[in-house]
Parts: C-alpha cells; structure tokens; sequence
C-alpha cells in the first residue's frame, strides 16, 4: 500500500486540473466547483479576456467574505466571553464561600472560563485516547 495522496481531476473556469492531497476528494471537487462558479459570477456583467485578472477578482472576493466571517466570528467570541465574565460575576455576588465545596472564594471561576475560553476548540487539539486530556 503506498501513501502518495490521491489525485482529483476537476474544471475550474474551462480548465481541467489534478489536485493531488490528502483531503477528500469529494471535498476538494467541492471547493474547486466553488471557485469555479465565483470566476464565472465575475465575468457575468463584465467581459474579460483574462483567465488571471478573473482568479484574482474571485480570489480577492473570497478573502474578503473570509475577513469578514472572522472579524464577524472574534466579535461573537468577544461577546460570549464578556457574557461569560458577567455571568460568573453574578455567580460570585451570590455564592457565598461556604456554599463553595473547596472553601476559597469563587472568583477561581472567572479564572476558569476565561482559561477554557483561550483553549483551542477541541477538534485542534492533539490528544491521544487515554491521555489525561480526554479523562475529567
């Protein structure tokens, strides 16, 4: 058995390609039928003669709509972290330390959402089955 990656033929604006990784193929055709479509929605209203000015005005609109989904994306985090912090605040207003089963004061719990907000989500980390990660 050989470990080279497979190779996926796909069109892109009228051009065959081979796109050799590891990805699924049916992922990769994905992506390649989206970009596709976005080079043919550039030249929809405009004639251009170009193969390389039409990549690059697709190319330029996806990394904008990227930008903007992450921008859109830090803010939600951004959010969800201050809703977090305010609900752990009002948490603490109410608990008294007697109430807390370890006996310190509650603020730990603001320290802890904000240490397993900055954690990578877990589909990023690399854990083993059985390491200490995956155990409570």
């Amino acid at each position: 058995m050989t470990d080279r990656p497979e190779t996926t033929r796909v069109n892109i604006y009228g051009r065959e390609y081979s796109i050799r990784g590891e990805g699924d193929p049916a992922y990769i055709a994905e992506i390649a039928h989206f970009l596709d479509m976005r080079m043919r929605q550039m030249t929809e209203n405009i004639a251009m003669t170009s193969t390389a000015k039409v990549a690059i005005l697709a190319s330029l609109n996806i990394t904008d709509e990227l930008f903007t989904k992450t921008r859109q994306l830090e803010e939600m985090e951004d959010g969800h972290q201050m809703f977090l912090s305010s609900l752990a605040d009002k948490i603490n207003d109410v608990l008294t330390p007697e109430e807390n089963s370890s006996g310190s004061s509650v603020p730990l719990l603001r320290e802890h959402i904000r240490t397993a907000s900055s954690d990578p989500p877990s589909i990023f980390q690399k854990s083993t089955p059985g390491s200490s990660k995956d155990q409570p």
